[in-house]
């Protein structure tokens, strides 16, 4: 007879194990929620090795894993396709942005380069204007020297070569090619004989009229004083030599290396109407500052300050309410520099350390934003700061860090500090944790906290003991830890299972104090039992999309708040101890078939 194990090999020669492609899927996995393995998956290094395995002809298993398939896993593969397209979307459009980012990176870089290349071309065009311009005027006192001097040589060479001015006869006899001084001494002799013998007047030929003309000549041009004047101007040469500075150039290279950062924009920057550059957060709008232009404050927005401002002194009493100091911020904050009047603070990654006094005493809400990195010591936060969000911030926490004034804390995705008992002053009533990194332990949260919301993604086992006795409200978000009998203190009333909440709800978790049940877009159906007797009031928010089958909504409770939920009442649903529904005017089902008639029904504040 031929075993159903090959009966299945017969009918599909493709039942090959995931891990193992190799090897066929022959058992299900008892330690592993029925897992289907190959032999290798259980030999001595395979997944499931010493693990207890049934046959995977075991009918009882398969149409266990067959349940489990459709009521279980088949829903979680559904919703897995739909967080990974929320996700695949996310990421697209994260990409996008990122893609405009750069093209507007790119932009700006040809920008700024083109100013400091405009300013060096400015720069290399000044100095060759100067050297330009004084070349000019030694090219011009040259040109006056030389014309000067060529001038009179050109009156005293022609007075030593005894020739003829050019407006003077050019005709020449052999008596003219002997020099001046020749025919000086040549005139001379000759009448001075001629006087010693005759006894007459001296004899004025043309000879020598051309040697009272060049003696004329001769006195002007010697009494000019040319020659000093060229030689004075000997001295008006200026010989420029062109210098450069090259430590000063090196300390321009250097800061030229300086002038961008490059840094993990957490912020979606958009331009308004009036070119003015802002982003939202914490459902504000908050305007970058940009020195030098025409800026205008708005009361109900906020503003962000760069590193390259140094500008918080001159605006003291100009500033909004709500003032953001982004990564790489430079300024020192002394006393008095954030002025009173300031109330909401957001601080990034900035570089210089606070000391006291540094934030005002206006302030009643203080961020501290991822890659915060400088020192909480006590009296750095004033004892007006009421509500306190911690990002990822870099310097571990301290007793006194936190002042006894904050009654409200956040510790957002990513917060990486561990909350040793005595952090979280006596003070805090309400607190919100998101993805925390480290664990919590007993202690970390005081007595005094009365509301603890756990946010999405929040990845901490809540042993008994960890929320303290004193918790009377506790929301619950999509938390990535299961939880046990015993993670909700005695001590709550009030529970919000808030959408996207994803942990099943077996009975006892909700303890036997809760009074008051919310409920969002929860992915775990819920079972008799899941919600304690004790509960009289129950909420069924918009988006709530499970089976309310006969018994889920315990006897005992009296009033039903009803939103916009996805699933049809049935008979049954609703117990008779109701005493009240009120109907939202999203609820798009009918209520009466499903209530008695002694039910008080109020749809849009008005009774029926």
């Amino acid at each position: 007879m031929v075993s159903n194990h090959n009966t299945i090999n017969n009918i599909d020669n493709n039942i090959k194990c995931t891990l193992h492609p190799n090897k066929d899927i022959v058992f299900f996995c008892l330690d592993c929620k029925l897992i289907p393995c190959c032999i290798q998956c259980t030999s001595s290094k395979g997944e499931h090795h010493g693990h207890k395995t049934d046959p995977l002809e075991s009918t009882s298993n398969i149409l266990s894993f067959m349940n489990n398939f459709k009521n279980d896993i088949y829903q979680k593969v559904i919703e897995r396709i739909e967080i990974n397209e929320t996700i695949l979307q996310e990421s697209n459009d994260k990409y996008n942005e990122i893609q405009s980012q750069f093209d507007n990176n790119n932009n700006s870089l040809r920008k700024e380069i083109k100013k400091i290349h405009d300013i060096i071309s400015i720069i290399e065009l000044d100095i060759k204007r100067q050297l330009e311009k004084t070349f000019e005027n030694n090219t011009l006192i040259n040109t006056i020297i030389t014309s000067s001097i060529n001038n009179d040589n050109q009156i005293l060479s022609t007075i030593i070569n005894n020739k003829n001015n050019k407006n003077e006869n050019e005709n020449e006899n052999e008596n003219d090619r002997i020099t001046t001084i020749e025919k000086l001494n040549e005139i001379i002799k000759f009448n001075d004989q001629q006087i010693y013998d005759n006894g007459e007047d001296f004899i004025i030929d043309r000879d020598t009229i051309k040697i009272i003309k060049q003696y004329q000549q001769s006195l002007i041009v010697l009494n000019n004083n040319n020659n000093i004047d060229n030689s004075n101007k000997l001295n008006e040469y200026d010989n420029q030599i062109i210098h450069f500075h090259n430590q000063i150039i090196d300390d321009i290279k250097n800061n030229l290396k300086s002038i961008y950062t490059l840094d993990n924009c957490r912020f979606k920057i958009e331009i308004d109407e009036n070119n003015n550059e802002f982003f939202e957060w914490d459902n504000l709008k908050f305007y970058v500052y940009i020195e030098g232009d025409s800026f205008k404050f708005k009361e109900n927005e906020g503003t962000a300050f760069k590193n390259n401002c140094n500008i918080l002194s001159k605006l003291k009493n100009q500033l909004p309410s709500n003032v953001m100091l982004l990564d790489g911020f430079n300024q020192k904050l002394t006393p008095g520099i954030l002025p009173d009047g300031v109330k909401s603070l957001y601080l990034g990654d900035i570089k210089q350390e606070l000391i006291i006094g540094s934030i005002p005493n206006t302030v009643t809400r203080v961020s501290l934003l991822d890659g915060f990195n400088q020192k909480l010591t006590p009296g750095i936060l004033p004892n007006g700061v009421e509500w306190l969000f911690f990002g990822d911030i870099k310097q571990e926490l301290i007793i006194g860090s936190i002042p006894n004034t904050v009654t409200l804390v956040s510790l957002k995705d990513g917060f990486n500090q561990k909350l040793t008992p005595g952090i979280l002053p006596d003070s805090v009533k309400w607190l919100y944790l998101g993805d925390i990194k480290q664990e919590l332990m007993i202690g970390s949260i005081p007595n005094t906290v009365t509301l603890v919301s756990l946010e999405d993604g929040f990845n901490q086992i809540l042993t008994p003991d960890i929320l303290p006795e004193g918790v009377e409200s506790l929301d619950l978000g999509d938390i990535k830890q299961e939880l046990m009998i015993g993670s909700i203190p005695n001590t709550v009333k009030n529970v919000s299972l808030e959408d996207g909440f994803n942990q099943k709800l077996t009975p006892g978790i909700l303890p036997d104090s809760v009074e008051s049940l919310d409920l969002g877009d929860i992915k775990q159906e819920l079972i008799i039992g899941s919600i304690p007797n004790t509960v009289t009031r129950v909420t069924l928010e918009d988006g709530f999309n499970q089976k309310l089958t006969p018994g889920i909504l315990p006897d005992g409770f009296e009033s039903l708040n009803l939103g916009d939920i996805k699933q049809e009442l049935i008979i049954g649903s609703i117990p008779n101890t109701v005493k009240e529904v009120n109907v939202s005017t999203s609820f798009k089902h009918q209520i009466e078939p499903y209530v008695s008639k002694n039910v008080k029904i109020i749809k849009k504040n008005s009774e029926k």
